[in-house]
């Protein structure tokens, strides 16, 4: 199993790019490499042109940094450039701007991809989580190929173009991550504060 990391997002609204956001006294980042890292082996970093060697020089050895085959594109493009560099048949999908990511909901997502082409959580409402998500990396590196063809920037194209997706409802998972904060994600100054509130809540109530 391998995961991939999408850290592209150019962060205008925190005033740096996201993945070198700090919180907490560290780079947003490392909370899901951190994650990643307890539950595969192998983690390939997406970064864009501006920032990869800065995450080169920053991340642990072992963990392979990317670019972004064309930055502009959005997370599609992210994808297909990830899955491009990972060498297993099935990969895990995460943001660098999730700094809340839950172990076992991840644990239990990889399980549950086994015999689709991808597990995606979906909330009640419908709404989907394409980027805390698994995917069959072989279907998926040629639906990701067919939707860009095709001018799509949303990951919803790939998930179109599959044959075998499971959405697992995100209630499903409320009882391994009860707050669901695995798909909290930080794009202002203000999400920023609540995960910084979160993160101390969460190690007050550490034994």
């Amino acid at each position: 199993m391998a995961a991939v990391i999408l850290a592209g997002g150019g962060g205008e609204r925190l005033g740096r790019p996201k993945p070198l956001v700090e919180l907490g006294g560290r780079p947003l980042i490392a909370y899901a490499l951190e994650a990643a890292l307890e539950v595969v082996d192998e983690v390939v970093v997406v970064a864009s042109k501006g920032t990869s060697t800065v995450l080169r020089g920053m991340l642990p050895r072992g963990v392979e940094v990317v670019e972004d085959l064309e930055g502009g594109r959005g997370p599609l493009m992210g994808l297909y450039t990830g899955l491009r560099a990972v060498g297993v048949h099935y990969a895990l999908v995460l943001p660098c701007d999730s700094p809340l990511l839950n172990i076992d909901v991840l644990r239990y997502l990889l399980e549950r991809a086994e015999g689709f082409d991808a597990a995606v959580p979906r909330w009640p409402n419908g709404y989907i989580e394409p980027l805390h998500s698994v995917y069959r990396v072989e279907p998926s590196l040629r639906a990701c190929g067919e939707a860009l063809e095709s001018g799509g920037l949303e990951v919803r194209g790939l998930l179109e173009r599959l044959e075998g997706v499971l959405y697992v409802p995100t209630e499903e998972l409320r009882a391994l991550d009860p707050g669901l904060h695995t798909f909290f994600n930080v794009n202002t100054p203000e999400e920023l504060e609540e995960a910084e509130h979160i993160l101390r809540e969460k190690r007050r109530g550490s034994p």
